[in-house]
């Protein structure tokens, strides 16, 4: 007797109403299973690039033609392009560097802003990531921070100079004039709801190893001796 008066119940429903519910079911379905997928897109990109970094570290290093810097700008890669690692040791951050920082992009990892020096250039490499994924650590970082660069085997050493806000359209800062360098840019404040304000910008400068690698040195010239 109790089924058949939840069976006339049911029935008494309104279609309308349980399509409402199914779809509300539906939707938030899809809002648990969205940052779930994010979360594993990042992780593969991780995996994915790790590994392409350990191939090219034991492939043999020829060179056959060194293309000029600006040339080797010039030729864009791809959105999404591995371009190398970053790693911030003591917040114990380390991520792939991807080419791009459209959404798609800096959803899997942070991403090189298109236009500035690339790794192992002796500009000012931008790079972005969002403050409430692969960058939310960056609040806590500070001056004298390493940050390193790794690329094809090869490793750069930066050191953090300084943090400061700037206004979003205020981008001065990653023009080349001020390289080498590497400089940081993600949204602030971190825990601001909906579209920042401001951006937080972290500038570091090559160790004098790095610098010294990145630089070209001048050429000595022989004294003349005397008469």
């Amino acid at each position: 007797m109790k089924i058949r008066l939840r069976s006339n119940a049911l029935a008494s429903v309104p279609r309308f109403l349980v399509a409402i519910h199914r779809a509300t079911l539906l939707a938030g379905g899809c809002l648990l299973a969205w940052p779930i997928f994010v979360t594993f897109d990042s992780a593969y990109a991780q995996w994915s690039g790790e590994r392409q970094l350990a191939r090219a570290e034991k492939a043999p290093q020829e060179t056959i033609v060194s293309p000029k810097p600006k040339a080797a700008r010039d030729a864009a890669q791809p959105k999404g392009s591995l371009l190398g690692k970053f790693e911030l040791p003591r917040l114990r951050l380390s991520y792939v560097l991807l080419e791009g920082t459209d959404n798609r992009t800096l959803d899997k990892s942070i991403g090189h802003v298109e236009g500035t020096s690339v790794v192992g250039e002796s500009g000012n490499i931008g790079i972005a990531g969002h403050r409430n994924t692969h960058f939310r650590k960056l609040e806590w970082v500070r001056r004298g921070d390493q940050i390193l660069l790794s690329k094809g085997g090869k490793e750069y050493s930066y050191r953090v100079e300084w943090i400061r806000l700037f206004q979003p359209d205020d981008m001065q800062v990653l023009d080349a004039e001020h390289g080498p360098a590497v400089t940081l840019v993600t949204c602030f404040p971190f825990e601001y709801v909906g579209s920042a304000p401001l951006r937080m910008i972290v500038r570091a400068l090559p160790e004098d190893e790095t610098r010294a690698r990145l630089l070209p040195q001048p050429k000595t010239v022989p004294a003349t001796p005397a008469d």
